[in-house]
């Protein structure tokens, strides 16, 4: 096979034909486009007959998402996500996407957050105060359901006992369910040629129906908020915009907003307890830490250890393996050219594992973060909630209820995973744990 493939650009090995890099990819997802980054800036990937540009330098994939990217649209993951999620922020461009952002923004400037931040004190306590003495837990399944629990009442703040109150409440473990299926019902479309991935399997049956059961919620708690003027909250500041949302356009918001809000979070906060359980000392350090702030203050400034470790669970467990972009013209890219309709994909999680921007990279170290602090880095090569026009929306809501839920944890908990288990990291729809069992016994306080 030809080691270089349009442009010039160099063609990543061990392609086959017909197939190309799909059982490759199939295979070792994260770990194939780890192996790609020694292949150059920029890597052609193909898939099927489907190209895909990696993007492996910080400074390309600068240019794809910040300085050219007026150039680039979303592209196939978002194109698989879009009928199931309808056209929020996450999968909506141009003008429509800016007029959507323009609307959200209220809801997630600082002071609004640090009103959330009461919330997810509050309701992180309560369930991590609930957990079991000396029982082994499926952290796993309890980091979404807790992430979960801390969304929804920011997004659907209805008074106690309102129908819609009620059902949501009665429907928090399913939502988390539902969750899981429909993320890596997305995946699996993206990666699979058009035709297998519509193929009615089991699966794909499971994935419909969570896809529906979510968008049925979401329609019901827009109701809801239209028809209750003391309603509040994220959904609230949506509707009461100036020109306002249509229900659709509401909804479609809502389903993005339990997706982008639950599984990182969840995935996050799960390797954050992997880490801890096996590193009972940055558990002490936090604890103390927390111990010593005002209460319930939960912000970078009050707790800097954590969020020190919170970056590095983000830099070496980041989530996120697959992201992409469509080139809407030809657009050159550092050396090369890249062709209009390509493909543009990058890997954070590959990225944030690159020796030059970060040494002994396999190594978990918080305070890496005072030798080298971000603004240190070279731009695009940190990239925890993206970049440029399309950054995540909700990276300080995110940020407050990972404070939150860590000082919960090591205020109340030694952590011990459960012995003779080894966990195993599994890429999906996003990195996270196969399964994390572990025990808790009660912290005594100082």
């Amino acid at each position: 096979m030809n080691t270089t493939g349009v442009g010039g650009v160099p063609l990543a090995p061990g392609g086959v034909p017909v197939v190309g890099h799909l059982l490759g990819l199939a295979r070792g997802r994260a770990a194939f486009l780890q192996g790609l980054r020694g292949c150059g800036d920029v890597v052609e990937m193909r898939l099927g007959r489907r190209s895909f540009y990696v993007l492996n330098a910080p400074e390309a994939i600068h240019e794809v998402l910040v300085a050219q990217s007026g150039k680039f649209s979303k592209g196939a993951l978002f194109d698989r996500v879009r009928p199931f999620m309808g056209n929020g922020l996450a999968t909506s461009d141009g003008p429509f996407h800016l007029r959507q952002r323009r609307a959200m923004q209220p809801a997630f400037h600082r002071e609004r957050v640090t009103r959330y931040s009461e919330t997810f004190v509050e309701v992180a306590g309560a369930r991590v105060g609930g957990w079991p003495t000396g029982r082994v837990v499926a952290v796993e399944r309890e980091m979404r359901e807790l992430a979960v629990a801390m969304l929804v009442p920011t997004l659907f703040p209805f008074a106690e006992g309102s129908q819609t109150g009620r059902a949501i409440q009665d429907l928090g473990a399913r939502v988390s369910g539902d969750l899981g299926v429909l993320v890596q019902g997305v995946l699996r479309a993206t990666i699979l040629p058009p035709a297998l991935a519509v193929v009615p399997t089991p699966g794909r049956r499971m994935f419909l129906a969570s896809a529906a059961a979510l968008r049925t919620l979401a329609e019901s708690a827009v109701r809801q908020a239209r028809s209750s003027p003391e309603s509040h909250g994220v959904l609230a500041l949506m509707l009461a915009h100036e020109g306002g949302m249509t229900d659709e356009e509401a909804c479609d918001e809502m389903l993005t907003f339990l997706v982008a809000g639950v599984e990182t979070t969840a995935t996050s906060l799960s390797w954050a307890l992997h880490v801890l359980a096996r590193n009972p000392e940055m558990a002490d350090r936090m604890n103390a830490e927390a111990r010593a702030a005002e209460p319930g203050a939960v912000t970078p400034a009050a707790l800097p250890y954590t969020a020190r470790f919170v970056q590095e669970v983000l830099r070496l467990y980041q989530p996120l393996w697959f992201m992409g972009r469509r080139a809407l013209e030809p657009v050159r890219v550092g050396r090369y050219e890249i062709p209009r309709g390509a493909e543009v994909v990058y890997s954070a999680a590959t990225l944030h594992r690159d020796p030059a921007s970060f040494p002994d990279p396999l190594r978990f170290d918080p305070d890496r973060w005072l030798a080298r602090p971000e603004k240190s880095l070279p731009r695009a090569a940190y990239l925890p909630f993206g970049a440029g026009n399309r950054k995540c929306i909700g990276d300080g809501f995110a940020w407050a209820e990972m404070l939150a839920a860590l000082s919960a944890v090591t205020t109340r908990w030694h952590l011990h995973p459960a012995p003779g288990h080894r966990v195993r990291a599994v890429a999906d729809a996003q990195i996270h744990p196969d399964a994390l069992p572990m025990s808790f016994t009660p912290r005594v306080p100082n």
